[in-house]
Order: C-alpha cells, then structure tokens, then sequence
C-alpha cells in the first residue's frame, strides 16, 4: 500500500462516519482501525518508508504510550540487586520494581537526568543505576519508528452500550527528530518506565525500560507532519 493508497483508505474510513467497535476494551480503537485498513497485527507497509508504525488515538483521553524498549547493556547495577535493594513485595508475592522516573524523585527514590549526551537512572542514595547514550537511544527510536501514522478518532457509547469511533483525523509524521529526543526527556515529555520482578527461581523478569510519551505530543518527535484526513 502507498501513502496515495493509503490515504484514500483512511477517507473512505472518515466517511463511513461511527464504527461500531470491533473489540472491548482499550485495544478496541487500534483493532477497530486495523481491521478496517485490511491489517493484520500492525504490518503496514509503504515503498516509501517500509515499515510505518501505526497509532490510535481517542480524542480527549490523554495517554502515555511507549515509544521504544532499551535494556542491553545499560545497568551499572545488576537488576536483580536493584529489585532487592530499592523495590518492594507486589499483590502476587514477588519482589517488583514497576515505576515511572523523570527529573523530579518518585516514591521509589528514582529519577532520570540527562547528562553529557546520556539519559542517566539514578538512585536519591547517590547509585548510578543505569545509562542511556543518547546515540544509541536516538538508533533505537529511528530504527523502531521510521515513520509514524497517527489516527484520532471521536468516540461515543451507543444505545446497545457500545463504543464507537469516527476516525476523522489523520496524520504522517515522517524525519525522526533526533536532535530533540533528549531534550523531550529532559522536558518530561518522555518519561523511563522500569518493569521488572524476579520469579520464584530468583531470576529477573524483565519487560524491558520502557521510554514513553504523552500522545499529544508526537509531532515534537518528527521533523515533518502530514495531514491526510
């Protein structure tokens, strides 16, 4: 599919007005648009950029959704010795550390500074947790999202007590905006998301640092924005 066809997709969507969702729940809206773009699982192709990641967006619920994953190599503290020492016993009896990091310290003691071009997790006791080099977190970004189509959608709860979406705006953002990543995590525009238990053998179950972003804010990822519907 080219941008030409997809654009006339997406407007043939815009006029086909509410839709009644396809699935309950959160995942309803991106499944709803999926199927009706003929996708299966997010493999939207273009001869113009490959792969094009592909976002849904309620309009007036103002989410954080994740950019990208970075583990390897990163920690100056092995995880299972930061489970140990700074997290705490979740709801199913397993030492955890779920929290969110950006400038100002969270309940846990984190917080993430950039710093000499590097994104930096630290501890409030002083440890240096993990690190980032900005080139590399600019690679991973680039290489996960060359270029991104964002679709918002109106929605409402019908008589049979249904969601429904009119998706009836589009965006491409194209030209990943590497000189102002590490500035958007300075800002708190993207925040550091750590998710990681250990199991009962000890071992950490990691579901990888998440870098998140509020949706509002992708165009201050991207270099150049295209409407096409």
């Amino acid at each position: 599919m080219n941008i030409a066809e997809l654009k006339d997709k997406l407007s043939e969507i815009n006029q086909m007005g509410y839709v009644v969702s396809l699935r309950k729940g959160n995942t309803g809206i991106g499944y709803t648009l999926e199927t009706l773009l003929g996708l299966e699982e997010n493999n939207l192709k273009t001869p113009d950029f490959g792969d094009l990641e592909l976002k849904s967006h309620r309009n007036g619920v103002n989410n954080r959704v994740t950019m990208f994953t970075f583990n390897r190599g990163v920690w100056k503290v092995k995880p299972r010795e930061v489970i140990e020492k700074y997290g705490y016993i979740d709801t199913n009896g397993r030492p955890s550390l779920y929290c969110t990091a950006n400038s100002k310290p969270n309940n846990q003691g984190f917080l993430a500074k950039v710093e000499q071009g590097a994104v930096r997790l630290y501890h409030l006791d002083g440890s240096l947790i993990a690190e980032w080099p900005g080139e590399r977190l600019i690679d991973r970004f680039k290489n996960k999202m060359p270029a991104l189509l964002i679709v918002n959608a109106d929605t409402r709860i019908n008589s049979d007590r249904k969601e429904e979406f009119w998706f009836n705006e589009a965006y491409l953002l194209t030209k990943p905006d590497e000189e102002n990543l590490l500035d958007l995590i300075k800002k708190d525009i993207i925040i550091v998301d750590v998710r990681m238990h250990l199991r009962e053998n000890r071992v950490v179950r990691n579901h990888g640092t998440g870098f998140r972003i509020d949706e509002r804010f992708w165009n201050l990822c991207f270099g150049k924005r295209e409407k096409l519907i």
